[in-house]
């Protein structure tokens, strides 16, 4: 009788599986999800697709000319079914604002939240900011430092620290920072972090998209009493379910934490 070989098995990346009781950060410069293509509905699948937590989104438009006025932390948090979005879109650009956000699955609960300006050192700098969301578990910030000086981006991560330390420096209540900081990891205001800061993510090269030719998008800890575990962290490239090369000019970064 004529027998039907097995079909061969399916392959399966098990690159983003998730271990049990795993946290998982993401870091995600989006270009106003408009870089090369509207991809804020492909966004949310890779979003899925990683099984996030809680992302940290740089460059977002809230309502401007330029991405049909669209609350894009807002539709990104209703495609993700649900999710809390948290904004500190500090910039006005094409007749609305644009800037950093936060969206937060809903199995975690928002108990407070803020939007931290920044310091400008030239007046012809962008109003930076940074995003924070706190729930129930942990504390995370999203910002993105300016792009033309460094004396700026410095001064943006002693705002950041400042804050962190006097809300969260005796605590053991966890706090975790990412975003795009514009510069690379033996530059001066990732040292001027490391010292209050400890780097959790890889530094495989984040940007620009294809190919990656540096790490500038980073995801920190707070050195305080918190109590965790970083389990896995990754620059992914591959998605089923969209082209990260095409998504936005950076790739996401995430990482893994249990905890305690």
């Amino acid at each position: 009788p004529h027998i039907t070989p097995p079909a061969p098995p399916v392959e399966v990346d098990p690159t983003y599986d998730k271990g049990e009781g795993v946290v998982r950060l993401v870091s995600y410069n989006v270009g106003a999800f408009n870089k090369y293509t509207n991809s804020i509905d492909m966004i949310a699948k890779m979003i899925k697709e990683l099984d996030a937590d809680i992302v940290g989104l740089n460059e977002v438009d809230s309502c401007t000319t330029r991405t049909g006025r669209v609350d894009q932390a807002r539709k990104l948090s209703e495609r993700l079914g649900g999710w809390t979005p948290v904004l500190a879109t500090m910039h006005p650009y094409k007749e609305g604002l644009y800037g950093n956000a936060i969206v937060m699955s809903p199995d975690y609960k928002l108990t407070g939240k803020k939007k931290m300006q920044l310091p400008k050192v030239n007046s012809s700098h962008e109003i930076r900011s940074c995003a924070v969301a706190i729930n129930d578990k942990f504390v995370y910030m999203a910002t993105h430092l300016e792009v033309n000086s460094e004396a700026a981006r410095i001064q943006g991560a002693q705002t950041i620290t400042e804050w962190a330390k006097d809300k969260y420096g005796n605590s053991d209540m966890p706090v975790f920072l990412c975003g795009d900081m514009n510069c690379e990891p033996a530059d001066a205001p990732i040292k001027e972090l490391q010292k209050n800061w400890t780097l959790i993510s890889v530094t495989d090269n984040t940007y620009p998209s294809n190919p990656g030719k540096k790490c500038i998008d980073f995801i920190f800890a707070l050195k305080n009493k918190a109590q965790y575990e970083v389990v896995k962290s990754e620059v992914p490239l591959k998605f089923e379910n969209g082209d990260v090369t095409k998504a936005s000019d950076h790739l996401p970064i995430y990482v893994d934490v249990k905890l305690k």
